[in-house]
């Protein structure tokens, strides 16, 4: 009696590796090719959700991290009583298809020129969804932008735009150049900034003068003195600038625009930008403290 076919069936009937495990959080699997099928639909998953797909490049690691971050807000809505089921997500793609004024056989057609299943598609707009509870719920808490930092961020986009005009209550300090020992102005900065925390300044600013300037408004200034006032920003000293023999620099109690609809205008804008910007690193950084929390293996 041969063993040959026998024994060929017995090497074909042995179990395959038909995927490879990439990463394990707590009992969930993370496989190769669920990996490899979300690096191939990238460029549609960021339109879907650009909330969750922001990165211009993604390495392995970082898909890996997209599903480890979907699971730990899953699990910590879930935790706290928030469920996004089948119908909640179904009646948010109804209200997109529309808010579009798309047909579900429109969306389909979209979805399959992007390559993208409707389960896929589905599953992204749930975790999308979740994405925005766990950020309005957990991360906004943890965020704040003080008027400072909107005002602050809007002199720096516009600094250049010579149409705005500002009023600012400032103090003068001013040296004759002829008491500097060192001649330069980075020393004299650097002594008023010491002299802000200390109180204390040394023998050659011992003739330094103030003078308080409230409701300054820009015209009639120089253009040079209007440059360097304008790129400072509130609670702080302006760069050095030598007028008359005299080095002067300005500490800015307050900077308003003489005309501020421009600002109003740009006011959310910048405050949506600022809050986006602290946001993210607010979530990195809670994400980094819950990875302890979770059994996490990468493969």
């Amino acid at each position: 009696m041969t063993l040959g076919p026998l024994f060929s069936w017995a090497q074909d009937s042995k179990p395959k590796l038909l995927d490879k495990i990439v990463a394990v959080i707590n009992s969930q699997v993370i496989s190769l090719s669920e990996i490899q099928r979300m690096s191939s639909t990238l460029e549609a998953r960021a339109e879907v959700s650009p909330i969750i797909y922001d990165k211009k490049t993604y390495q392995q690691k970082d898909l890996i991290d997209v599903i480890i971050k979907a699971f730990i807000i899953r699990d910590k809505l879930t935790a706290q009583g928030y469920v996004i089921n089948d119908d909640a997500v179904e009646s948010r793609i109804r209200a997109t298809e529309q808010r579009l004024g798309l047909t579900r056989n429109d969306l389909l057609a979209f979805l399959k020129s992007k390559d993208l299943t409707f389960e896929e598609y589905f599953e992204i707009i749930r975790e999308t969804m979740e994405y925005n509870i766990f950020a309005s719920r957990i991360i906004s808490p943890l965020v704040s932008v003080t008027e400072q930092e909107i005002k602050n961020e809007f002199y720096k986009k516009n600094s250049s735009n010579a149409a705005l005009s500002f009023k600012y209550s400032l103090t003068d300090f001013y040296l004759a150049e002829s008491k500097l020992i060192e001649k330069n102005s980075s020393k004299f900065l650097a002594t008023l900034r010491d002299y802000q925390l200390t109180g204390k300044l040394p023998e050659e600013f011992k003739d330094l003068e103030t003078n308080q300037l409230d409701n300054l408004r820009e015209e009639g200034l120089s253009p040079e003195l209007v440059k360097v006032l304008k790129e400072t920003p509130e609670g702080s000293f302006s760069k050095p600038i030598l007028l008359g023999g005299y080095w002067h620099s300005f500490y800015v109690h307050k900077k308003d625009l003489v005309e501020s609809q421009h600002c109003l205008r740009m006011k959310d804008q910048i405050q949506q930008e600022i809050f986006m910007k602290k946001g993210q690193a607010a979530s990195e950084n809670w994400f980094q403290r819950e990875f302890s929390n979770y059994y996490i293996k990468y493969l």
